[in-house]
C-alpha cells in the first residue's frame, strides 16, 4: 500500500472508471465517481504533515468522541447508529498501529494517514454538506492543538519530523 496521497486518489478514481465499464450503469457510476473526486478533493486541500497526523486523542473512547461528533455536527439518531461502529473500529485499528512499537516511525505514519483517509470516505457518506465542511473544521482545529502541544513540548512533530507541511 501507497503512503503517496495522490497514489491513493489516483487509485480510487480508476477504480471508479472500472466500475463504469463493469457495471455500464453510467448514472450510478458517475455519480460514485463525484463523490469520490469531491472526497478527494477535501483530503487534498489539507497539508501533507496534517494528513499524516492521527490528530484525535487517543485516550477518547468511542463514546467520547461520537458524543463529541453528534454534538458538534448535530448527528440524526440514524447517522448516530452508522457512525458509531466506524468510529469504534477505528479507535481500535489506531490504538494496534500505534502499539506496535516493531515498526518504524515513515511506517506508523503511513498506516495513521491511510487509516484517517478511510474513517473519513466512511464518515463522509453518512454526513450531509454541511457537516462534512464542520467534520472538516474539526479536524483542523484539532491539528492545530496538537500541533501546538508538540511545539509546547520541544517536538517538532510527533512523525518524522514532518512540520506545518
Amino acid at each position: 500500500m501507497s503512503s503517496d496521497p495522490i497514489t491513493e486518489i489516483s487509485t480510487a478514481i480508476l477504480r471508479c472508471v472500472m466500475v463504469v465499464i463493469v457495471n455500464r450503469s453510467f448514472l450510478k457510476s458517475l455519480a460514485l465517481a463525484g463523490y469520490v473526486l469531491l472526497c478527494a478533493t477535501i483530503f487534498m486541500m489539507q497539508p501533507i504533515g496534517v494528513q499524516a497526523r492521527d490528530v484525535s486523542n487517543m485516550n477518547a473512547s468511542p463514546d467520547e468522541v461520537v458524543s463529541q461528533l453528534k454534538s458538534r455536527l448535530n448527528l440524526t439518531e440514524e447517522q448516530e447508529a452508522k457512525m458509531r461502529p466506524i468510529i469504534e473500529e477505528s479507535i481500535q485499528k489506531r490504538r494496534e498501529i500505534v502499539k506496535n512499537s516493531s515498526q518504524d516511525r515513515k511506517t506508523v505514519r503511513s498506516q495513521l494517514q491511510e487509516l484517517r483517509w478511510s474513517t473519513d470516505m466512511q464518515i463522509g457518506k453518512i454526513l450531509t454538506g454541511a457537516q462534512m465542511k464542520e467534520y472538516q473544521k474539526l479536524r483542523e482545529e484539532q491539528s492545530e492543538k496538537a500541533e501546538n502541544n508538540d511545539t509546547q513540548h520541544g517536538r517538532r512533530s510527533r512523525y518524522g519530523g514532518l512540520h506545518g507541511s
